[in-house]
This record gives structure tokens, sequence and C-alpha cells, in this order.
């Protein structure tokens, strides 16, 4: 249920230190890693509870969040897609390819975008 990101290291031996956590403002869900930038990306719930007492009277919504420079001192982070559930519902994962984003959802259908 947390709004955060945690970056942990991996030890020689496996096991995993906390580094920092990065506040994302949204329900985490699935992350992926763009290959070429090393960014952050991720499908969240903005409202947690419309996602676990799905009302499809009362969709839930969708957001995107990218995470820059997550190693940095100061990673920036960025809301790149919100909706309130009438375009798709309750994303759980965003990926990017070649200046193109696809959104998976729970409850509903993908979405494809072209990125600027």
């Amino acid at each position: 249920m947390g709004h955060t990101v945690n970056v942990f290291k991996k030890n020689k031996d496996w096991s995993l230190s906390p580094i920092k956590s990065v506040d994302v403002v949204t329900l985490v869900d699935n992350l992926s890693v763009d290959p070429v930038t090393g960014d952050i990306w991720m499908g969240g719930h903005p409202n947690g509870y419309k996602f676990f007492v799905y009302n499809p009277e009362d969709p839930p919504g969708s957001e995107v969040v990218r995470i820059q420079n997550i190693h940095s001192s100061h990673p920036i982070v960025t809301k790149v897609y919100a909706n309130d559930g009438s375009v798709i519902q309750g994303s759980s994962c965003a990926s990017v390819y070649k200046g193109q984003l696809l959104v998976g959802t729970v409850f509903h259908r993908a979405l494809h975008c072209q990125l600027e």
C-alpha cells in the first residue's frame, strides 16, 4: 500500500541493504526499467480503495509515473499520464520502447501512446 519506490544495494552475498525511498504519490504497481536510459516506469493507482473494491459505476483511475536518475541525490519523479478511469482503469504496468509507451491494466484494456 506504499506510495514509494525503495532502492536497495545488492551485496556480494546476494543480501539487500536499503539505500533510500523515493515518494511517487501513487499506489505503486509493477515497475519497468527503460534499457536505454535506466528510467523507472510504473503503473499506479491514484485511489487504492477504488482499485481493491472495483465498481464499474465508479471505476478506478490510472496513473503512469516515471523516475529519472533514481540513484542520484535528487531523482526526478514525473506523472506522465493520469486518467479518472474513463479511458483506462487500474493501470498495472507501463513500459517504453523506441518512443512508444504501453500501459497495461488490471480491469480493462491496454493503452498505447507516442511519447514526444
